[in-house]
């Protein structure tokens, strides 16, 4: 049995050393809902918030279920009474895998299982029961063989990116893998969203997972190409070249150059999924680098500065919070700051994490703000997904039966001021030298 010193210690080593915050709103579906992990998806644009879960099609007909939230001038966060479903889906699909929203528009995953060309349904918002009315859908060329379109979507409501990287689990069945796939790219015009192209690397770099990860802000697409991601059951682990993060922006023709090409910080290279996770602004950009060849995830910052993009350092966990495989496994910008998450975290006898980090003047980060539920949350889940705009977080809340959680939905959390929440830099850890000091006896 523990001493009472050790579980006053363990207690003391449980307290954040930073502010923490509960939810201003708790957004649950407003009937009930069918997927196992419904809440599992967030998103925010504006004064809207949508979450959702994945669903399999089954025999077809209207799948999936999106619930919608919108902030009334009495400050409430409403939601609709009807919650989106996809019409006339055909048997076999995989809906609701990646959402994305931005501006007036919302776009979805829709995953074909039998090795034909995905797509993704776009939806606009309107004021109809559901707040969105179906406006067609983005899609591959029929030429070409894109059964993983729209592994990732981002939007910014002018443009939209669509990754093609095949990142599914498929039970028994090996992944489809390009040894140079695409990012295709289209933009929203008054006669509906139009195709403008892709972004592809040169086939001789070997950019087998270009797209695993990709990120929008303002004229500018971050993709991450690392060089593995985590094998499928049963399919030997393939690598890639070199792990490499690229950041294209728009120029004043209209196209997107590349403005820089982000690696792994010195003493890294082995971390050969750098680049599985990205978040970004016009200056910052955050990357996950996963282990691929053993558990563990890292998040290193890069700032772009007049010399171009450079590395400032990386997130660490304070001393309170054991970080766990997944950290950082949900990364979001909010207002120059970055939201991280990590299901698999443990501070004391609590599991999951959500934490803020910010920079100092001098370019260091360090966490700022901790982020805490008032109401149950999944156990398993707690910070498996984040979204953020401006000072607004909004955090997935799966649905868990089990832990009374009925229904699923999301949190909303409002972060305070950056200034009344200055960054808290972890210590460095200096290991003792191998070296004896004791000095020999003088010769007499």
């Amino acid at each position: 049995m523990p001493s009472s010193s050790a579980i006053l210690l363990v207690a003391a080593l449980a307290v954040p050393p930073v502010p923490t915050i509960t939810e201003s709103a708790v957004l649950d579906a407003p009937s009930p809902t069918v997927s196992a992990t419904f809440g599992i998806i967030v998103g925010i644009s504006g004064d809207r918030i949508i979450t959702t879960g994945p669903e399999p099609s089954g025999d077809g007909g209207a799948v999936g279920q999106v619930a919608t939230f919108d902030l009334e001038t009495t400050g409430i966060w409403a939601p609709f009474k009807e919650m989106l479903s996809l019409d006339g889906t055909p048997a076999g699909h995989m809906l609701l895998g990646r959402v994305a929203i931005g501006g007036g528009w919302m776009l979805i995953s829709d995953e074909r299982r039998d090795g034909g060309n995905s797509s993704v349904a776009v939806f606009e918002r309107d004021a109809s029961p559901s707040g969105w009315r179906a406006a067609g859908r983005l899609q591959p060329l029929a030429s070409a063989s894109e059964p993983a379109f729209g592994a990732g979507i981002v939007t910014d409501g002018v443009f939209a990116a669509i990754s093609t990287v095949d990142m599914r689990v498929l039970g028994e069945q090996a992944r489809t893998v390009q040894q140079s796939p695409k990012v295709y790219l289209f933009k929203s015009t008054p006669e509906g969203w139009k195709g403008l192209g892709f972004l592809q690397r040169d086939s001789t770099q070997k950019p087998t997972f270009f797209g695993a990860a990709i990120s929008l802000s303002p004229k500018q697409l971050v993709v991450g190409c690392p060089s593995a991601i985590v094998a499928a059951p049963r399919q030997e682990l393939v690598t890639g070249g070199a792990s490499v993060v690229v950041v294209y922006r728009q120029n004043e023709q209209g196209l997107w150059a590349v403005d820089g090409e982000l690696t792994p910080p010195p003493g890294h290279s082995d971390w050969l999924g750098f680049g599985t996770g990205i978040a970004s602004d016009a200056n910052t950009v955050v990357v996950r680098a996963a282990k691929v060849t053993g558990p563990g995830g890292k998040l290193f910052v890069y700032h772009r500065g007049e010399s171009g993009w450079v590395y400032e350092g990386e997130l660490k966990p304070l001393s309170d919070l054991v970080a766990g495989a997944g950290w950082g496994i949900s990364i979001a910008m909010a207002d120059g700051r970055v939201v991280v998450g990590d299901p698999t975290a443990l501070s004391g006898q609590a599991s999951g994490y959500l934490g803020v980090f910010a920079r100092r003047d001098d370019g260091a980060w360090g966490e700022c703000l901790r982020l805490k539920s008032a109401v149950p949350v999944s156990s398993a889940r707690w910070g498996v997904a984040v979204r953020a705009e401006g000072s607004r977080v909004v955090a997935a809340r799966s649905k868990s039966e089990r832990e009374g959680i009925a229904v699923g939905g999301a949190l909303l959390f409002t972060l305070p001021d950056a200034a009344s929440t200055p960054p808290v830099i972890p210590a460095e850890l200096v290991p003792t030298a191998d070296a004896p000091l004791d000095a020999q006896p003088a010769p007499r």
